[in-house]
């Protein structure tokens, strides 16, 4: 039964992570604590290992139609790696409520700040900001890798609307950078967790089964997608996620 489920949660989060450009964390972890128990320490490595599989899944559709900058893939990513390193190895010395809280800020202000309407148009040129907020963007890259290590997310949820609303990406385009983007910042961490004997080998295996599947698919649902669509999926998913995560620390807390 355990099995069925972490297939079911693998091809989930592929299906949804593929459509909107992220790793597949911000459902994964939540599903692996809320649905089938596991601790949030143990969940994570199991999603950071997913990730990389699902990037490569989902991010060859956007490849094949042109919705990827590889200029930034290649610069961020590198930043990316460096803070995922940094941020798995941070895990283990951090409490889980803690973490639990600071995903909880951070899928509640990435959500209400795709909510303002972008007055730029969907065919803008990326070029023209390109250098303008190269630093800002450099140190934004840092900052998700750390996050993503430490919550076992891809960081796509970050970057998509980084990518969109700070630098002026389409969003399809953001969205196809972001998918493939999060695919190297996983591998690094996933090795920092493999190192440490930190992934169960049961759990991520039914997990990347079902990613595999869902990932293919929502990677290219996702490239014939509406901006408006995605954007309102997007918003739902993560406040939704937000208050499951965020609910138990708080109760604690008050």
């Amino acid at each position: 039964m355990d099995i069925i489920l972490y297939i079911l949660c693998g091809l989930s989060a592929g299906l949804l992570a593929g459509y909107l450009g992220l790793g597949g964390g911000i459902v994964m972890v939540p599903y692996l604590t809320i649905v089938t128990g596991l601790d949030f320490k143990t969940a994570v490595p199991v999603s950071v290992s997913a990730i990389m599989v699902n990037s490569l899944a989902a991010s060859n559709e956007y490849l094949k139609k042109g919705m990827v900058d590889i200029e930034m893939v290649i610069v961020l990513s590198l930043f990316m790696v460096i803070g995922n390193i940094t941020g798995s190895n941070l895990s283990q010395v951090i409490p889980s409520d803690f973490i639990r809280l600071v995903f909880t800020v951070l899928l509640i202000y990435t959500a209400l700040s795709l909510l303002k309407d972008k007055k730029k148009s969907e065919q803008i040129s990326f070029s023209d900001n390109r250098m303008k907020m190269f630093f800002i963007t450099v140190v934004i890259s840092f900052f998700t890798g750390i996050l993503a290590g430490l919550l076992g997310i891809g960081g796509g949820v970050i970057l998509v609307p980084v990518l969109y609303l700070v630098v002026g990406l389409p969003l399809t385009t953001a969205r196809g950078t972001s998918s493939l983007m999060v695919g190297f910042s996983a591998a690094a961490a996933a090795a920092v967790y493999f190192l440490n004997g930190m992934i169960d080998y049961m759990v991520v295996a039914p997990v990347i089964t079902g990613v595999v599947i869902g990932g293919k698919l929502g990677g290219y649902l996702g490239t014939i997608a509406k901006p408006k669509v995605v954007k309102i999926i997007f918003v739902c998913v993560m406040l939704y996620l937000a208050f499951k995560l965020g609910y138990e620390p708080l109760m604690e807390i008050l």
